[in-house]
């Protein structure tokens, strides 16, 4: 059984070493800062954050299977939930879970597969465990689907997790095209003392959210409470109504219109090369004062460190490409035909190249970014949406540091549940179990 850390911070040793770890790989190209000086205010910056966090802000533990970088965390720590353990197989995706929680300790982060902790006595009893098992052999966006994908059979080893940890609720996240196997996913989880609910699904942009991103929500109640379950249901499905009642619309320009400007980086193989032209991983402080910015930050001060903001690298071709597109045309548009490496496959490809409107919300983010942003392209610059574009779509704070490689900062970004989401989730969430031991 892992033992709960409730104590303060004493020791920063791990957001040193990681501060440490980032800066020495990084080469400013330019001379256009001070690597040296940008290190020091990013460390004590984090050291005033963490140095002595109230704890007593939390008032009910949860376990995150599946946690990626920490997206549904961070929605559930605002509204008051804390986390107790984590789990999940990404090691970049576990640094940035841990450095943006540094009063938890290794042994309640766990880095490993899911599958192997079968058989373990691992999980505390916490009233809620969350997460969202991976979705890819489900996702109507993955063209190249497997009948028989074992990404399908995940979720059972979140069943197996419920089962030992007794949560009072639990609550699902995935694809859509989970519900194909709705049936056998309830039968599963009756089979550990649990009754599912009927699931909800819902698109980040009807919560007036800047990006269209369908989820569904399985919400999962102890038979200890089966009296009460419709009543619960009702209460979580309600909360999660009232605020589609009470949106204000952000689109993507909303979400990214105040950060800097950037180029498309041009060197190759120069993965930790930065630059003026190309942004930074860290470019020192800034006033995040729309009212998106304020949305995300949740009481952050006004004045945050702008992370993860530098472009990812393009050829020529590409860049001559995101040139040409305007505002919402894809590969199939005329002015590109000449140089459209896709043009002979426009039938697959027509979105390969897409070039993103800015007072829509933006299309799901995706971990394909990891890869190239030629769908994620920039609605006024020549490239692609950089990590902190995307992390800003999704929801993240500002100054929530993404660690590992540019390309994986991209991954745990794409993979994430939208903390905005989690947040309206939580705040049902918080009904339910104030229903529960309201008695």
């Amino acid at each position: 059984m892992l033992k709960r850390d409730t104590t303060a911070i004493n020791d920063d040793t791990f957001i040193v070493d990681q501060l440490d770890s980032v800066f020495s790989k990084i080469k400013i190209i330019d001379g256009s800062v001070d690597k040296d000086e940008l290190h020091c205010q990013l460390l004590d910056y984090y050291r005033a954050k963490f140095g002595n966090p109230d704890l007593a802000n939390f008032h009910y533990e949860f376990i995150d299977l599946f946690c990626g970088a920490g997206g549904l965390s961070v929605g559930l720590e605002q509204e008051g939930f804390r986390p107790v353990v984590a789990v999940d197989k990404d090691r970049s995706a576990i640094l940035t879970y841990r450095f943006n929680r540094p009063w938890l300790t290794d042994a309640n982060i766990i880095h490993d597969d899911i599958r192997d902790l079968v058989g373990q006595d691992i999980f505390p009893h916490v009233p809620v465990v969350v997460g969202g098992p991976p979705c890819q052999g489900f996702s109507v966006a993955n063209k190249h689907k497997k009948e028989n994908d074992e990404r399908n059979d995940l979720y059972k080893f979140y069943v197996h997790s419920v089962g030992q940890a007794r949560p009072d609720i639990f609550l699902m996240e995935n694809v859509e095209g989970i519900l194909r196997l709705y049936s056998t996913i309830k039968e599963d989880f009756c089979k550990v003392g649990y009754i599912t609910c009927d699931p909800l699904v819902f698109n980040t942009k009807d919560f007036g959210f800047p990006q269209s991103r369908k989820r569904a929500f399985i919400l999962g109640i102890k038979k200890d409470y089966k009296k009460i379950s419709n009543e619960l249901y009702h209460l979580f499905k309600t909360e999660l109504q009232r605020h589609l009642e009470a949106v204000t619309l952000y689109t993507l320009w909303d979400a990214i219109s105040d950060l800097p400007q950037l180029e498309a980086k041009t060197m190759k193989n120069a993965t930790y090369s930065e630059s003026a032209t190309w942004g930074y991983t860290f470019a020192g402080f800034r006033d995040a004062a729309s009212p998106y910015a304020r949305l995300i930050n949740h009481g952050l001060p006004i004045e945050v460190p702008l992370l993860n903001h530098r472009s990812k690298y393009n050829n020529d071709r590409d860049i001559q490409i995101y040139q040409l597109l305007r505002p919402g045309e894809k590969s199939d548009a005329e002015s590109i035909q000449e140089i459209n490496p896709y043009k002979n496959r426009a039938d697959i490809f027509r979105d390969k190249f897409d070039k993103l409107l800015a007072d829509e919300p933006c299309k799901a983010i995706t971990a394909h970014m990891y890869y190239d942003c030629n769908m994620y392209i920039h609605p006024y610059q020549a490239r692609g949406l950089t990590p902190r574009e995307a992390a800003r779509v999704q929801g993240f704070p500002d100054d929530y540091l993404f660690l590992g490689s540019p390309n994986e900062w991209y991954r745990q970004i794409g993979n994430a549940v939208s903390p905005l989401m989690a947040r309206v989730l939580a705040s049902g969430l918080k009904l339910v179990l104030e229903r529960i031991y309201r008695g």
